[in-house]
This record gives C-alpha cells, sequence and structure tokens, in this order.
C-alpha cells in the first residue's frame, strides 16, 4: 500500500510543502478545518481505478491555531483507528504549544506517568 501525507493550513502556513510531495488543504478556521479533517479521513486508496477499503493518509499535519479550537467530540470521532494520525505542528506564525501539550496527554495516557515533564 501507498499512504499519503497531508497538511491542513492556512494558504501561508503549508504553501511550502506542496514541493515536498505533501498534498495540501487550506482552511480559514479550525470549523472548515475540521470539514477538511473528516473528508481526508474518509479517502480511501484508489488501485487499479476501484476505490478499496485503505485509507487513503497514513498521516494529516494540521496548525496548531486550527487544530487547538476543533471540539473534543469531533477530535475523538477523527481519533477513531488507527489511520490517519492526525499530527498538530507549529504554524508559519510560530509555536502556540498546542502541540507539545496534546503529545504530552497522549504519551501520559499510554504510559500511565507524564515521563515527558
Amino acid at each position: 500500500m501507498n499512504y499519503s501525507i497531508a497538511i491542513i493550513g492556512s494558504r501561508e502556513a503549508i504553501l511550502g510543502f506542496r514541493a515536498l510531495g505533501v498534498e495540501t488543504v487550506a482552511a480559514k478556521d479550525s470549523q472548515e478545518a475540521t470539514e477538511k479533517l473528516f473528508e481526508l479521513k474518509k479517502t480511501k486508496q484508489v488501485i487499479d481505478g476501484a476505490e478499496t477499503e485503505t485509507p487513503k493518509f497514513a498521516i494529516v499535519f494540521i496548525t496548531e491555531d486550527l487544530a487547538e479550537n476543533i471540539s473534543r467530540d469531533d477530535y475523538k470521532k477523527l481519533s477513531i483507528g488507527a489511520l490517519p494520525a492526525i499530527i498538530p505542528i507549529p504554524s508559519h506564525q510560530g509555536t502556540t504549544g498546542f502541540g507539545l501539550t496534546k503529545l504530552r496527554r497522549v504519551v501520559e495516557q499510554a504510559v500511565g506517568s507524564d515521563i515527558m515533564g
């Protein structure tokens, strides 16, 4: 299987990723970013002209400024299943700390204590 990578963010933040072969998806706000995330999650691989049950995207990066305002309910729905992994990253304006906080929570749930502190 050949998985793809996507990034969601403002046009300014994601423009350079296209040159790296990453599928870029522009979003103006968190609501639009959430809608785009659900669309990307539903996208399946097409092999020999036929859609498969295999997700197209293994990783979807999203800029922190958009990710931090996604509701908990939507984030839970988006987190069902192994793929795609949704990874918050700093935008071109810098970090908000959201990505590190999210990572810290995931590690704490997995390990049982805060080992990143």
